[in-house]
């Protein structure tokens, strides 16, 4: 009976999730990279976005990012998960405590909540990739050994 009431529990769950506006039921969006302005992230110069949709304030949001050719983005982790697909170009990914991989054109990454990563670009043209984020965004950036660095 115990077994019964946690998978209606599970199902209950599910659908409130599938339900809620964080669920990503955005609805019909057509976007286009030419819909808006590159931003730069002041954390990580020569890297910029877009928002494609969502909110970074209150979550489930879509980025589109643009990292130019040998520009690097620091050591840094966020709280919750990000989900990343490549688009062009290639770049240098760590996330600890993984060995440094590529992460390129058709490429797919979870970066796990409270991993310390970062990347570099390191193809001649810029790198551009989606990241996904079901929650609100927060970013911790730190030293190489995952102190963080404060703003001034």
């Amino acid at each position: 009976m115990q077994k019964k009431w946690q998978i209606l529990w599970l199902l209950a769950a599910i659908t409130a999730v599938a339900q809620s506006p964080a669920s990503g039921n955005f609805g019909f969006k057509n976007w286009s990279p030419d819909s808006s302005q590159w931003r730069e992230d002041p954390d990580a110069p020569h890297t910029w976005s877009k928002l494609v949709a969502g909110s970074p304030e209150t979550g489930h949001w879509i980025m589109y990012v643009k990292v130019d050719p040998g520009a690097w983005i620091n050591w840094h982790w966020h709280s919750n998960p990000q989900t990343m697909f490549g688009v062009s170009g290639s770049m240098e990914y760590e996330i600890r405590p993984n060995p440094k991989f590529s992460f390129s054109a058709g490429s797919y990454v979870l970066v796990p909540g409270h991993a310390l990563h970062n990347g570099q670009c390191i193809s001649k043209e810029p790198c551009t990739f989606f990241i996904e984020n079901l929650l609100p965004n927060d970013k911790h950036m730190t030293d190489a050994t995952g102190n963080e660095r404060h703003r001034n």
